[in-house]
């Protein structure tokens, strides 16, 4: 496990600002990616025929600028990781399995609940996700995705407190297998893809609590 931290230098006056921010990577190792990649596009049209949420008539894409004609437009209209499939089924372990080595690494007790919304990314030549926050509420806690399939990409996180002027970023090259947790506040967004080949991830939120939110998985159960 890499831990990535965004920390700040000791406050020299009251009003100097702090920060402390966590991210981790990993990999998987037992996963078909080649066999999920061609499970998220058959997926895809299934997905982009879900009705997407309208904010103020528009579709919400999560603020990744990638508009209506994209599976992220979906993103809490299903749970891919409610699809059958056997490499879905040994992702959700994984994903728990990483949750608890982080709690570990802070000291902290296992959770009796885990709740996660699950989607996927698929970008296709010219497309790129840009600078959006998964949440910033009392109850955020991590966000997360796999890279399924990619080909010279990165996904670039940016420091929360230092995000204008020069602003400290975390370039995480994409990789196949590539699994990464963070602080769900922590704005992230993609390059540019280049290639013919769609990059695919699989992305989700985790929570501590269900709110009546209908989409999401209990991972602990």
């Amino acid at each position: 496990m890499q831990v990535i931290n965004f920390k700040s230098k000791p406050k020299q006056t009251f009003f100097a600002p702090e920060w402390d921010y966590y991210l981790f990577e990993s990999y998987l190792k037992n996963v078909d990616f080649k066999a999920l990649a061609s499970f998220c596009l058959e997926k895809e049209e299934e997905i982009i025929n879900l009705k997407p949420t309208l904010i103020n008539g528009k579709p919400n894409d999560g603020n990744t600028g990638l508009g209506l004609n994209n599976t992220t437009a979906r993103f809490d209209k299903y749970n891919f990781l409610k699809f059958e499939n056997e490499n879905i089924t040994i992702i959700k372990k994984e994903i728990i399995k990483f949750h608890n080595q982080i709690l570990d690494y802070f000291k902290q007790p296992l959770l009796n609940e885990l709740y996660v919304q699950c989607w996927i990314n698929i970008l296709r030549e010219g497309e790129q996700i840009k600078p959006h926050i998964h949440g910033v509420y009392p109850d955020t806690y991590l966000g997360g995705h796999i890279c399924v399939q990619c080909e010279n990409t990165s996904t670039n996180y940016i420091n929360p407190i230092n995000q204008i002027n020069n602003p400290e970023i975390f370039e995480s090259k994409n990789e196949v297998g590539k699994i990464t947790l963070f602080q769900n506040n922590i704005p992230h967004y993609t390059s540019l893809n280049n290639s013919k080949k769609e990059r695919i991830t699989i992305a989700f939120d985790l929570k501590t609590e269900n709110k009546q939110q209908e989409n999401f998985l209990n991972l602990i159960c």
